[in-house]
């Protein structure tokens, strides 16, 4: 478990009680085909959601 990475986003299968993120891995990509500048152009590969 990653005990450093923090994620809010509790539809996520990762996601676990006080934000933390239980994923081996995490993979972040460009949303654009350029470096990004800012957390807005960024996103999280690792996301998986919950079986509801």
């Amino acid at each position: 478990m990653t005990q450093s990475v923090l994620c809010e986003v509790n539809s996520c299968k990762n996601w676990e009680q006080g934000n933390k993120c239980t994923a081996n891995l995490i993979y972040v990509v460009s949303l654009e085909s350029k470096q990004p500048s800012e957390i807005k152009e960024t996103g999280c590969k690792t996301f998986e959601p919950t079986a509801s």
